[in-house]
């Protein structure tokens, strides 16, 4: 599926922009987000702008917004009779996340497809006369998230080419907000330091044995932010993939003298909880479907084939005494509960 403006021209390699986008370290929260809003301008804004926040949701009945930002375009204006409406019907308002009971498991989507969140159309006409919303949302296991959206003037239907693409926009900023995160504090330490072409130059006694998938993963990401690339933003997506086996993201670093390396640098996702009986990856990726994500979408987000995620998944589901993913992950979601009691 190809995205145009108004003129014409393609923008889908705009997309290739916010992935980069979200593994800014140089920048402060506020400016962070603002830097998003920014480049999700030509993907998102229908003519009503474009919104983000960042938010802190560790304690999920008690999500809080955090940095908040807009575009141009979005009338700061809209914003208090949208509020008052919500909390009119019933609904929390500022700093609670709006429907975020309802959308903290989504990855991206419309809100008119959601049936929980069709109750909140109405309200949208406070913003711009809006009639739907379309967002991508990005939560770990943390329990930090980043929300980026648009207000649409209509409820026409997202295609599901348009869905997968921000599915994995949001992967990626799921990613450079943990490692930003882990940049606040400390520099990011790389494990290895690799060539645009993807030789090893350095490299700690845990990267050698993963030098060829390294290799791979930087040849990818180099090839991915080529010109010739953003013209087919569903194969760059594809390649260029937020973790390399699990464990590693890939950045640009620059020499004195101005030659670029490509860094593998530590920023595996979050756990929860801690058990002894399951692998680092089998707890990876029933961590990543406790947090509702498929199959597919997990095996992106970690950098892994599809079928080695359904292998760790089915060994994982094994390991928690269960015979199917819905009973795994309801022993999984008890043991989350309890160890959030415990504190």
């Amino acid at each position: 599926m190809l995205l145009y403006d108004e003129v014409g021209m393609t923008k889908e390699g705009a997309l290739l922009d916010c992935l980069a986008a979200s593994y800014r370290l140089d920048l402060d929260g506020p400016e962070y987000v603002r830097h998003l809003v920014e480049a999700a301008v030509p993907l998102l804004d229908r003519g009503l702008g474009v919104i983000a926040y960042t938010y802190d949701a560790k304690d999920g009945e008690r999500p809080v917004i955090d940095h908040f930002a807009t575009s141009k375009r979005f009338d700061p204006s809209w914003l208090p009779p949208y509020y008052a409406a919500v909390e009119a019907a019933g609904y929390a308002g500022p700093p609670y996340p709006t429907g975020f009971e309802t959308w903290r498991h989504m990855m991206c989507g419309q809100a008119s497809a959601v049936a929980k969140m069709r109750p909140y159309l109405p309200f949208f006409a406070h913003i711009g006369r809006s009639r739907d919303t379309f967002a991508v949302n990005a939560l770990d296991a943390s329990g930090q998230g980043l929300w980026l959206g648009a207000p649409l003037p209509s409820t026409t239907k997202v295609s599901a080419a348009r869905i997968t693409l921000f599915t994995r926009f949001s992967a990626h900023l799921a990613s450079g907000l943990r490692l930003r995160r882990s940049a606040q504090r400390s520099k990011p330490k790389a494990s290895a330091v690799l060539s645009p072409t993807g030789a090893l130059l350095d490299g700690n006694d845990g990267v050698v044995e993963s030098r060829e998938e390294l290799r791979r993963a930087t040849l990818a990401f180099d090839q991915a932010r080529t010109k010739k690339m953003r013209a087919d933003v569903e194969l760059a997506t594809r390649r260029w993939r937020p973790l390399v086996g699990s464990r590693w993201s890939l950045i640009d670093d620059f020499d004195t003298d101005g030659r670029r390396f490509v860094l593998a640098v530590e920023n595996s996702p979050p756990t929860r909880p801690p058990r002894t009986d399951l692998s680092e990856r089998e707890h990876q990726v029933m961590t990543q479907a406790h947090l509702g994500h498929t199959d597919k979408v997990i095996a992106y987000e970690l950098g892994l084939a599809t079928s080695t995620v359904r292998v760790l998944l089915h060994r994982a589901i094994r390991k928690l005494g269960a015979t199917t993913r819905r009973e795994a992950l309801a022993r999984f979601d008890a043991l989350v509960k309890e160890r959030q009691k415990d504190g």
